[in-house]
């Protein structure tokens, strides 16, 4: 069974009542808001651009935001919010980086090394290096027009896994 990101973009009134415990995210019909599945990168990106699996320094840990400081008790893994103001941060550093250098960034023995999801020691091998690379770039690019959706639209949102 693989474990999958999705994010959903609502307005930011509703992200702060969320995360205030006002609303409950249990209530809401996450089908009913613009949203993204990004399969299983989630980890992979998170890791690519901060380095850690889980934590990180913002604005990058917003992209795929993780911290237990924007945790909700929600499903089983838990979701994370993000204000519209940080969507729009995280936007900002994004649109800056290109394929080059999140190439830089990207060490696959590493990765396998502290088995970032869905890497499994074993299971892959350096010939599977630049294929990997661009499913990662693929979903990367995909955050990158649903993050700038998101802005247009000055909305925050909402991030679980699945």
């Amino acid at each position: 069974m693989g474990m999958y990101g999705y994010y959903f973009a609502i307005d930011d009134k509703l992200v702060q009542q969320i995360a205030t415990g006002e609303i409950a995210l249990e209530n809401l019909k996450i089908d009913d808001y613009p949203g993204l599945d990004i399969d299983r990168s989630w980890e992979a990106i998170h890791y690519l651009l901060c380095g850690d699996i889980v934590e990180g320094e913002p604005p990058l840990s917003y992209v795929v935001p993780m911290t237990t400081e924007r945790g909700i008790d929600f499903g089983s893994f838990g979701a994370f919010f993000l204000r519209a103001e940080q969507v729009a941060e995280a936007l900002q550093i994004i649109s800056e980086l290109n394929e080059a250098q999140l190439r830089l960034r990207y060490d696959f023995p590493t990765m396998i090394k502290d088995e970032v999801y869905p890497l499994e020691p074993g299971m892959v091998s350096v010939e599977d290096e630049d294929e990997f690379f661009a499913y990662i770039l693929q979903h990367f690019n995909e955050i990158r027009r649903f993050y700038s959706q998101t802005v247009a639209e000055g909305k925050g949102l909402i991030f679980y896994i699945f």
